[in-house]
């Protein structure tokens, strides 16, 4: 037995004990609302206009034995009760069943009433509205049980009608509730799903924007760094060793951060794998041996702009980089975003032979700028398209709640500058 079936009925069987119990207290207590009825006077079977009030001297409840199958009714009702979440439908028909043996038996006690209800609302709240709606149909045989020692059945009495309303209303209501409360969940299941499937694709947009940062910066650098390799090699091959230094470093880098990037993926499938067996440790590999999970890499901030310029720029003569300010801790999505906003400049720089550029870094009480420029052939006036780069670095800088600025300079020259909060946003 799983762990929900036991929560389930370690709530539901002292339900159908305590229905069960009610009933038969109800049934052996012959008082003045059950001698011709199981009710009270509003109740369907009640007692009859002019019998004595429930106060009067002498009505006190008379006990007497019930029939042994008026005892299996009621047990079958109890045991409907405790596997009502388990088999909605057959629980509901076959506690209708015992409800209508047991009254058709000319017993008295309106309290078994409860199980049918209670069943009702769970058929409603676990199944869709038309799966169930038949199977109310069995009120019909009860109305006739309850009523089946009067002549024609009781139809043409004068409460007749009354009394079936009243019975169907003892069903219907509670089904009403359980279709609202259904109705309510799956609301609920509904918005969780959508939350879902937008985190997952904002998150696959991240791991793109990650992934395309990564491999076009550093293809853009490697291009680089192999033609002036090729270009020094035949006259001055001494030179030729730090654009190759530079190669390697580029790729080696590259290499490890779409590594940590892609991991995303792999612990994303472990995790839905071990979501299905929730007894075992989340790190445990999937052979049992305990392994724990790939280790993700802390995302590169401003600490590496000294880094990443040197990888494209190693001689220091085309990239500069400058600071205004005194230096504060800052969250490190805004730390993650100026530095990706960096890289893709340089690498629209370098990519567009955008000539020497320069990084200013501006630390500033509430927000912090980034600025970088350079002496292309961008020039103002002249009509330019933006393409994906200058798109994710838009997106970059609102996702952390700043703005950026793209476009050519005045003297020439291409310019971005973002604007970042220093603070959680």
């Amino acid at each position: 037995m799983s762990r929900r079936s036991a929560r389930v009925l370690a709530l539901d069987v002292p339900i159908a004990l305590f229905v069960g119990v009610l009933s038969l207290g109800a049934a052996h207590a012959r008082g003045p609302w059950s001698q011709a009825g199981s009710g009270p006077p509003w109740a369907p079977g009640g007692p009859e206009p002019g019998g004595p009030p429930p106060w009067a001297p002498g009505a006190g409840p008379e006990f007497a034995a019930l029939p042994p199958l008026a005892y299996v009714c009621v047990a079958v009702v109890a045991a409907c009760l405790a596997v009502r979440r388990f088999r909605p439908r057959t629980a509901f028909a076959c506690a209708m069943i015992a409800t209508a043996v047991f009254y058709a038996l000319d017993q008295q006690g309106g309290m078994l009433r409860i199980g049918p209800a209670l069943l009702a609302y769970t058929m409603a709240a676990q199944l869709p509205l038309r799966q169930w709606t038949p199977w109310t149909g069995l009120a019909v045989p009860l109305f006739l049980a309850d009523r089946a020692d009067r002549p024609y059945i009781g139809l043409f009495e004068p409460g007749a009608a009354g009394s079936l309303a009243i019975q169907l209303a003892l069903l219907l209501v509670p089904a009403a509730l359980g279709v609202i409360v259904r109705s309510r969940r799956e609301s609920t299941r509904r918005e969780r799903d959508d939350e879902v499937r937008r985190s997952v694709y904002e998150e696959r947009l991240r791991i793109a924007r990650e992934v395309h940062d990564v491999v076009g910066h550093s293809l853009s650098v490697i291009n680089m760094q192999a033609g002036v390799a090729l270009h020094v090699l035949g006259k001055r091959p001494e030179q030729a060793e730090p654009a190759l230094q530079a190669i390697r470093r580029t790729s080696k880098d590259a290499l490890e951060e779409l590594r940590g990037t892609l991991a995303v993926f792999r612990i994303g499938g472990e995790d839905e794998r071990g979501a299905d067996t929730p007894d075992e440790p989340s790190g445990s590999a999937a052979s049992g041996g305990g392994a724990p999970g790939p280790a993700r890499e802390p995302v590169p901030g401003l600490d590496r702009i000294d880094e990443l310029a040197a990888g494209i720029d190693p001689a220091g003569d085309r990239v500069r980089v400058r600071a205004e300010g005194e230096r504060t801790a800052l969250p490190a999505a805004v730390e993650h975003a100026a530095f990706r906003i960096v890289q893709e400049a340089l690498t629209n720089a370098v990519r567009h032979g955008g000539g020497a550029a320069t990084v200013t870094i501006g630390y500033h009480p509430e927000e912090l700028t980034v600025e970088i420029t350079d002496s292309g052939h961008a020039r103002p006036g002249r009509a330019y398209e933006e393409g994906s780069g200058i798109a994710g670095m838009r997106e970059r800088a609102r996702a952390v709640g700043g703005r950026l600025q793209a476009g050519p300079r005045a003297d020439g020259g291409f310019r971005v500058r973002a604007e970042l909060p220093a603070g959680e946003r």
